[in-house]
């Protein structure tokens, strides 16, 4: 199950496109079902089976109008799990390449259709 779910920036360039930020609660969950949806100009993230909501950010007129059209969305996620992900302290580094080790970034991309209210 996802701890937590936020938005971390919004876009309007071909299309809506969010950046956001999951935290999941185990490595193995793959319970992650999320959909969006416009209400007096506020663009919410919720959870598709239980209807939590996640995080809401508001969208400028532009912003609307590229939703309204598309009825669509990039959404980009960046994943960490509670207690396996932070910040590598020291760098090894690859004596062959000249190149430091660094902690996995999981990421995933979708298209998300768009509900208004």
């Amino acid at each position: 199950m996802v701890e937590a779910l936020s938005i971390k920036k919004v876009q309007a360039r071909d299309g809506l496109v969010i950046d956001t930020s999951a935290v999941m609660e185990r490595y193995d969950d793959f319970d992650f079902k999320p959909r969006v949806r416009i209400e007096n100009g506020d663009l919410v993230l919720y959870c598709a089976e239980d209807g939590t909501e996640y995080d809401r950010v508001e969208l400028d007129a532009g912003m609307l109008e590229v939703a309204e059209r598309d009825r669509s969305l990039h959404m980009r996620v960046k994943f960490e799990v509670k207690g396996m992900h932070g910040q590598l302290k020291t760098i090894n580094p690859i004596i062959a390449l000249g190149k430091g080790k660094k902690l996995p970034a999981p990421s995933w991309k979708t298209r998300l259709p768009i509900d208004f209210d």
